[in-house]
């Protein structure tokens, strides 16, 4: 499947997404205390989401999820990450169908990656 979200919108998602995140007190702190480079995890995300988009979902994806996430995610709080993201998706008024697939495919790796043990 060809590409249907060009790097430029990508960039902007991850951008518009971390900048809503860096607002909140939760991952500031988590990020502090794991002494995260925001900018390398931005950057991580901007190639991930690209992919997504970009390609059918793999195990390839699941693994690189699975990889980064080495600690146990709270199901909450994949829900509060993942509503983030939904918003900031609605905020850029993205093409329903570049929505759907990206929320379709994130939502399915969130579930996988909440159900590692």
């Amino acid at each position: 499947m060809s590409q249907i979200m060009n790097q430029e919108k990508v960039n902007e998602l991850v951008d518009r997404f971390y900048d809503r995140l860096m607002k909140d007190d939760y991952y500031i702190t988590m990020f502090k205390a794991r002494n995260v480079d925001i900018e390398l995890l931005k950057n991580r995300q901007r190639i991930f989401i690209n992919r997504l988009v970009s390609e059918e979902t793999s195990n390839e994806h699941e693994n690189q999820v699975k990889d980064r996430h080495p600690f146990q995610i709270a199901p909450d709080r994949a829900e509060m990450w993942f509503n983030n993201l939904k918003e900031t998706m609605d905020e850029m008024e993205l093409n329903s169908a570049v929505k759907g697939r990206l929320i379709e495919k994130i939502e399915l790796l969130l579930i996988r990656l909440l159900n590692k043990n």
